[in-house]
């Protein structure tokens, strides 16, 4: 083996049939070459041998295209690695397990994640419980395999989404930033639903809002406290904490959403004291 060479092995598998892909490339970089440089050849030349099977099995929702598990499970094989899920249990709130990533020459796991089906999803409250077992370990497996490739997504085309398809509710997100970069002014049906809103809203001794109904996003119509109550929830509010808020044509921030950021941060705070008075 001639210097050029040495300390890469590139093997290649044929697999006819499967979305017209003619074959497969699992490309190994072993000691001897840049490590950089390295990672970066592997994932362009594994987007390249991937690129067809992960766009044709993508599935649209909403407005967005997102990689499915076949998509995931084609660029962890090319990665000479396979995607497995194990320890599938019911818990409180729904059905959770443990998706892997492994080496297939070591065995070596380089990436782990959850896959969760929560009792709370229209779309699954009802199924029987194998599918709700089956859905959990695709989602942990995606959600593994996303862990460790997605930068090779991006390669095969930016305008595909990391977010596994399996994670994606019917019709997509549909949450609303407070932020964005054009500015809308508020119809005349919001701003009197918002007053109306902050009418209602009761205050405590020291006249600042206890709580505050959410007027936008997944959880509009529902108070503050009540988002809080579900571990999905307050991650949500979580990160809508971290959001920076829109300003108003004067350069400040609404007194709505400065209202409602104040709450959201109340409630965090009472949570880490856990005193949250429900």
């Amino acid at each position: 083996m001639d210097s050029e060479n040495k300390g890469k092995i590139s093997k290649r598998i044929t697999k006819k049939g499967t979305h017209n892909m003619s074959e497969t490339q699992i490309i190994q970089h072993g000691n001897g070459t840049n490590g950089v440089a390295a990672h970066i050849r592997q994932a362009t030349d594994v987007a390249g041998a991937c690129r067809e099977i992960v766009k044709a099995t993508a599935q649209r929702i909403g407005q967005k295209d997102y990689v499915r598990v076949e998509g995931w499970q084609s660029i962890a094989v090319a990665h000479g690695c396979v995607a497995s899920a194990r320890d599938v249990e019911r818990v409180e709130d729904g059905w959770r397990c443990i998706g892997e990533v492994r080496r297939m020459d070591t065995g070596q796991v380089i990436a782990t994640a959850e896959g969760f089906i929560g009792d709370d999803e229209e779309m699954w409250a009802k199924r029987p419980t194998y599918a709700k077992r089956a859905m959990c370990q695709t989602r942990a497996i995606s959600r593994a395999c996303r862990s460790a490739f997605a930068h090779v997504v991006v390669l095969i085309d930016r305008n595909l989404s990391t977010t596994p398809a399996e994670e994606v509710p019917f019709g997509g997100f549909e949450d609303k930033q407070l932020n964005t970069d054009k500015y809308e002014e508020p119809t005349a049906a919001e701003v009197k639903e918002i007053t109306a809103q902050l009418v209602e809203e009761k205050k405590t001794k020291d006249s600042e809002v206890k709580d505050m109904v959410v007027g936008f996003g997944k959880y509009k119509g529902q108070t503050v406290r009540q988002i809080a109550r579900s571990s999905e929830g307050f991650s949500w509010l979580m990160w809508l904490n971290e959001q920076p808020l829109k300003n108003a044509p004067d350069g400040q921030p609404y007194k709505k959403d400065v209202a409602l950021r104040a709450v959201i941060k109340a409630v965090i705070e009472e949570d880490k004291k856990d005193e949250i008075p429900f």
